[in-house]
């Protein structure tokens, strides 16, 4: 069977042509599924009352009780307390929300701890940047206590009613990008003269969390008809991006068809360690990746994914290679390829024969090392695999111009349209089995005859023919 689920990315090629050669990540570890959708009725007035003001007589007086009451015990105490402390920080959060969807800046300001000036900063920015994003149905999910959340320095500094609890958020962007994003909150709640507050939203948060950039940066927004480009830095070099991702959706749509959004949300953090934040993985581990094709936060994988640029690669790689990276990108989004678990040949390859497709370029320019290769050594036996895809791979850029070519050689054999029921057949197969009978059904072949008659193909390529 082919390999799982997956992110997919492009990295700058080693070689001398300034355009990107793609490199896989695999395993699906990193999307973290789930859906938080529940949110508590916003509470009416300026505050939430405290289990103090509680306490304090503003019940209803009781009825005269039939049997004389038991004495409360210290840990009923304490669980009634803990269940109001959870109700006011949801009635909280669910006023927040609300803010956010009213856009009411002063009212979502209103929920921030009076004491955290910094984190108050930080809060205005994000409310900013979904506004210029255009959120909508922003809502949170039931807090999760973590009782060991907050270190003693901490403690220390936000006093003794601090607690820490982790949250989702989903929403959804205005446009034609109908999925649930989400993002996974680590919230610090504070309780000041009886009024609970939000502290921070990103308590303790380990460097290797996924974090959306609207959490870490100002971010601006340029939309096309069939673009949404969210980013850091100069609003030229977004308008830039969104020229360059409008042309790539028709670039797709002209091989892949009009049966998918066509519409795609491109990411451009500022830096590359954003970027590796944003994605969720190790510092310093894309320095070679152009751009990615991911799920994380998404709701729902299997339905939506988007395109995350790493600055300083992206934009070394000059005018064609960004239109033949975003090309790529956006067929991985078209082809929801971050959840397909077909052959990492297939699915690289495709993306790179419809990322090169009417680039014009010729085959000994797009596979140069894969055909001096076939030169030193004669054509491949086998298809490239999934270690072949390894980012740490020697022979990485060869994968890549090696799935290239096999895409390239149905497409000359068979046709364009035939590569496409090709994908599309793979990517349904549930087994080794029906991938087997897919080289069958749609190119009347075997998997072993079509690698000879391409091991052939490629030969004569490397000669010149």
């Amino acid at each position: 069977m082919g390999d799982p689920p997956r992110r997919v990315r492009r990295r700058s090629g080693s070689h001398a042509r300034t355009l990107v050669l793609s490199a896989i990540v695999l395993g699906c570890g990193v999307l973290v599924l789930g859906l938080f959708t529940s949110e508590a009725a916003p509470v009416k007035g300026p505050s939430i009352p405290s289990a103090a003001d509680l306490r304090a007589g503003s019940q209803r007086p009781a009825d005269p009780p039939l049997t004389k009451p038991a004495a409360p015990t210290v840990s009923s105490r304490a669980s009634h307390l803990a269940a109001e402390r959870f109700d006011q920080a949801q009635q909280l959060l669910a006023r927040q929300a609300a803010a956010v969807r009213d856009r009411d800046r002063d009212a979502y300001l209103a929920t921030i701890d009076p004491q955290e000036a910094t984190f108050a900063k930080v809060a205005a920015r994000t409310f900013d940047n979904l506004v210029r994003m255009g959120v909508t149905d922003y809502r949170f999910g039931s807090l999760v206590e973590d009782l060991g959340g907050l270190t003693p320095e901490r403690r220390e500094v936000l006093g003794p009613t601090a607690w820490v609890a982790d949250v989702g958020v989903t929403f959804r962007l205005e446009g034609p990008d109908p999925e649930l994003w989400k993002t996974d909150l680590r919230t610090v709640f504070v309780e000041r003269q009886g009024v609970t507050y939000l502290a921070a939203d990103g308590e303790g948060t380990d460097s290797g969390a996924a974090t959306p950039l609207w959490l870490s940066d100002t971010v601006g927004v340029v939309r096309s008809k069939h673009t949404m480009v969210i980013g850091a830095g100069p609003q030229s070099r977004l308008e830039r991006y969104a020229r360059t991702a409008e042309r790539s959706v028709s670039r797709v749509s002209r091989v892949w068809g009009d049966d998918w959004p066509e519409y795609v949300v491109v990411i451009v953090p500022a830096t590359q360690a954003q970027m590796e934040r944003m994605v969720g993985v190790e510092p310093d581990s894309q320095n070679a990746v152009a751009a990615v094709t991911t799920s994380v936060g998404r709701v729902d994988p299997s339905k939506a994914s988007h395109i995350v640029l790493n600055p300083e690669p992206f934009d070394k790689i000059g005018s064609l290679g960004r239109i033949v990276v975003l090309t790529h990108e956006t067929t991985h989004v078209a082809a929801h390829a971050t959840v397909s678990t077909m052959p990492v040949w297939l699915s690289e390859g495709f993306a790179d024969y419809v990322g090169f497709h009417e680039s014009g370029l010729s085959t000994a320019v797009i596979a140069q090392e894969f055909l001096a290769e076939v030169r030193r050594s004669g054509g491949p036996e086998e298809l490239p695999g999934g270690p072949d895809f390894d980012p740490q791979a020697k022979a990485l850029d060869q994968a890549y111009e090696s799935a290239w070519s096999a895409c390239k050689y149905i497409a000359y054999r068979w046709g364009t349209d035939t590569l496409v029921e090709f994908y599309r057949v793979m990517d349904g197969a549930k087994s080794e089995a029906e991938q087997d009978e897919a080289y069958e059904t749609v190119l009347n072949t075997t998997r072993e005859d079509f690698v000879a008659r391409w091991r052939r193909y490629v030969e004569v390529k490397s000669r010149g023919g």
